[in-house]
């Protein structure tokens, strides 16, 4: 991403989004990306109306935290939509929670414990994009996290590449790139599927890419033996951000000007 960083909106108006800011990513078609830093501890519910923002009845009946970062992710959609034309539309859910974007978008939202981010595209520019943001895995969910998201291959290809980042973070990028792909692939294979679909090849540290290989027929494009490729970045020291975009034709889209400068917040 290139460093020309402006913020959006100026005037949001509330200690509970401390910063919100919009990037155009280098190589992207001019498609915005937005990203927020939030504070749960200033979240009361009625920032929903002050942000503009629909307060869905699973969110109202759901605990604070998950309200905040609800809010914070479609805060930055919002600002995505606005850059488009659709300043009006409220994203809804659809039947396996995705945010349903504008007829004529595709795109993705993406939250943690202080972040929130969001990025969408023509659809015509793009079969898929997936984001996603992760606080590093600590030692007492390592061991859940390699059990859910990794192959034994895949950990001993961790424990031995290096890369200069340690294991945590390593393994913290891998599962988040795999959730961007899901992300990415939900609207051709509309189901649900295991992060086994997808097999780590290799991790370029230089680059900020990773890159992996379908393990699964998941759908007419997406099929065994297709390569997928992931940038990545670190938010700040303990946060790392991941995305995916899956291009009509596999290898036209240039992920790595896209994706690699860091993400200062």
């Amino acid at each position: 991403m290139r460093d020309d960083i402006a913020g959006l909106g100026g005037t949001l108006g509330s200690a509970f989004i401390e910063r919100l800011l919009t990037v155009q990513p280098a190589g992207s078609g001019g498609w915005p990306f937005a990203l927020a830093r939030f504070q749960l501890a200033s979240y009361v519910p009625e920032l929903f109306p002050q942000h503009g923002i629909a307060f869905p009845e699973n969110i109202r009946n759901s605990v604070a935290r998950r309200q905040a970062e609800f809010l914070a992710g479609r805060v930055c959609a919002k600002g995505i939509l606005e850059n488009y034309g659709h300043a009006r539309h409220a994203i809804g859910i659809g039947s396996h929670r995705q945010p349903v974007w504008p007829s004529g978008l595709i795109g993705s939202i993406t939250h943690s414990a202080h972040y929130a981010a969001a990025l969408a595209c023509p659809a015509s520019a793009l079969m898929g994009v997936g984001i996603d943001i992760e606080t590093i895995v600590q030692e007492a969910g390592r061991a859940a996290m390699i059990d859910l998201v990794v192959s034994p291959e895949e950990v001993d290809y961790l424990r031995r590449c290096g890369a200069g980042l340690d294991f945590d973070c390593l393994l913290t990028l891998v599962f988040s790139a795999k959730e961007s792909f899901f992300k990415a692939a939900f609207a051709q294979v509309q189901a649900f599927f295991d992060f086994d679909a997808l097999k780590l090849l290799q991790i370029d540290p230089q680059r900020r890419l990773m890159r992996f290989r379908c393990q699964q027929d998941l759908s007419s494009q997406l099929v065994v033996g297709r390569e997928v490729v992931a940038g990545f970045g670190f938010i700040d020291s303990g946060s790392v951000f991941t995305v995916v975009l899956l291009d009509h034709a596999p290898g036209t889209v240039n992920i790595d000007s896209y994706f690699k400068a860091r993400v200062g917040v």
